[in-house]
């Protein structure tokens, strides 16, 4: 009978423990982990909102255009907010649509086809109140109404933009609230 070493004995059962869990291991080379998706940048909301925005303003001077001198102002501070949004997301930010163009008469978009609504009033949306649709914008008939949705969309684009700089980065933060600041402001002058 041979005589066989504890420590050969332990070496080899190490070894053999080793290889036979290598041997477990998947049969091919290791996958990696999976990823979840980033997250879109909250301020393309903010960017979409604020074209809006600009097409809300857009169409009611169209379809108003006694209103062209009170509204163009607030009109343009919509596109430098875009603008800042845009410079602030980078190559990130979508290109700028084209803007659709004012209901012309309740009801009809410009293409001729039915939109709904019979009172041609601008459609709530969750952050400005201003709904734009491959039919262009809603519009109330009458120009008072008009500045009251507009006002209403002012109100609720600066509570949106103020919750999001809540949450945002500084920088980002900053940015936000100075827009927020500027739609409060743009309440009072549709008053």
């Amino acid at each position: 009978m041979v005589a066989v070493a504890r420590r050969s004995v332990l070496i080899g059962g190490a070894v053999g423990a080793g290889l036979l869990a290598a041997g477990c291991t998947a049969g091919g080379p290791s996958s990696p982990a999976p990823t979840t998706p980033a997250r879109p940048d909250p301020l393309l909301a903010e960017l979409a909102d604020e074209r809006r925005l600009v097409a809300g303003y857009d169409a009611t001077i169209a379809r108003h255009p006694a209103l062209r001198a009170r509204l163009t102002a607030v009109r343009d501070d919509h596109a430098a907010h875009a603008a800042a949004l845009v410079t602030a997301l980078g190559p990130a930010a979508p290109p700028s649509p084209t803007t659709p163009a004012a209901t012309d008469s309740p009801g009809v978009s410009p293409t001729g086809s039915p939109t709904g609504s019979p009172t041609g009033s601008l459609t709530a949306s969750p952050s400005t109140g201003i709904e734009s649709s491959g039919g262009g914008t809603r519009v109330p008939v009458t120009p008072a109404a008009a500045v009251a949705a507009l006002r209403a969309a002012e109100r609720a684009a600066a509570s949106a933009r103020g919750t999001a700089a809540l949450t945002a980065t500084p920088d980002r933060a900053r940015l936000l609230a100075g827009i927020s600041a500027s739609e409060a402001s743009h309440v009072a002058v549709l008053a």
